[in-house]
């Protein structure tokens, strides 16, 4: 092994105490049983960038993915890391949020793909990249400066939360602190893809709108496709109005973007809430997990082919970027799939 490249196992376990051999990292994310239900993650550590792995990805070697943490990067606090959110009128610097996205493409040996995202709406509008359209309807500077330095054209913008492909040699990535990165892939269709799924594209259904998608566009069976739950907030800490749960219940609907009428049953029935007593009042959690869990399983997913990291990043502001622990006040880590050439 380079000493450029170590690798450890991380177990995401949901524990508040467990003792595990020195190999596996435990994570304080609530009492339940330790290693039953615990996703074995892989962390890989590449000059100076960490990101992990789904295990199960790992059976696929034309398939590159990478969840990042926030450790390595060259951004200073409070974007301290490798954060991959920058503007033109405040936040981070520039020039250190285009060196992490070309250290994340980097570490994973793919600094010369060209690179794409989308403007997050929190909906569940999923973008598809053909072949023709890389160098005409979108911009793949996302680790240059002209990124921002170059006037985008209508035609390059593309609002949504989900991307696929099927397209090689080019890279995906979207960006995160606490909403749910679900990565997917089929490798029957060779069909790879990335949802940001927070609270509110989670209950406008944005996991089963990914899947609709691949189905449509490149013939996927769900029982193919393979998808992996990224790090988000937890139940643990991710506290919600009434009017959160009335909007997956249906009680109450979003005035704009409404839930599509195909989703709704599916967004009310993989609805995970719980309440926890706090000193003075009872508190109202949701588990954003559990919830994008149970849609893939309903959208047609295989359990077996689902893993979920488990992982707060609310908890573990160590090694995440959280816009709920941290008050808005923080980075973006990056999420990066890509298929490789045959």
């Amino acid at each position: 092994m380079s000493k450029k490249t170590e690798q450890c196992l991380l177990l995401a376990l949901r524990t508040r105490r467990c003792k595990v051999p020195t190999q596996f990292l435990c994570y304080n994310i609530f009492e339940e049983n330790c290693k039953d239900k615990g996703t074995i993650l892989i962390e890989q550590r590449r000059d100076n960038a960490c990101y992990l792995q789904f295990n199960s990805f790992q059976l696929f070697p034309n398939l590159i993915h990478g969840v990042f943490t926030r450790d390595g990067g060259y951004s200073k606090p409070p974007y301290q890391g490798l954060n991959t959110l920058g503007s033109l009128h405040d936040g981070d610097n520039l020039d250190d949020v285009i060196r992490n996205r070309q250290l994340a493409l980097h570490s994973l040996a793919i600094e010369d793909y060209p690179c794409v995202t989308l403007w997050n709406i929190h909906g569940a509008d999923v973008h598809v990249l053909h072949v023709p359209d890389i160098h005409n309807n979108w911009r793949p500077d996302w680790a240059h400066h002209s990124y921002y330095t170059q006037t985008w054209k209508p035609q390059e913008i593309h609002k949504g939360d989900a991307l696929i492909t099927q397209q090689r040699s080019v890279a995906l990535a979207l960006s995160f602190a606490d909403c749910t990165p679900i990565t997917f892939y089929d490798p029957e269709a060779q069909v790879i893809g990335i949802a940001h799924g927070g609270w509110r594209g989670t209950a406008r259904g944005i996991v089963a709108a990914t899947v609709a998608a691949m189905t449509e566009h490149y013939g996927s069976m769900p029982s193919n496709i393979r998808a992996g739950i990224g790090p988000a907030i937890g139940p643990c800490c991710y506290e919600v109005s009434k009017n959160v749960q009335d909007l997956f219940m249906g009680r109450q609907h979003f005035e704009d973007m409404p839930t599509q009428e195909q989703y709704r049953g599916l967004v009310r029935e993989s609805a995970a809430f719980s309440t926890a007593q706090l000193f003075d009042r009872e508190s109202l959690r949701l588990d954003l997990w559990e919830t994008n869990r149970r849609q893939l399983l309903m959208a047609g997913l295989l359990p077996e082919h689902i893993e979920v990291a488990a992982l707060c990043t609310s908890c573990h502001v160590d090694r995440f970027f959280s816009h709920r622990a941290e008050h808005g006040r923080t980075g973006r880590l990056p999420v990066i799939m890509a298929l490789s050439e045959k």
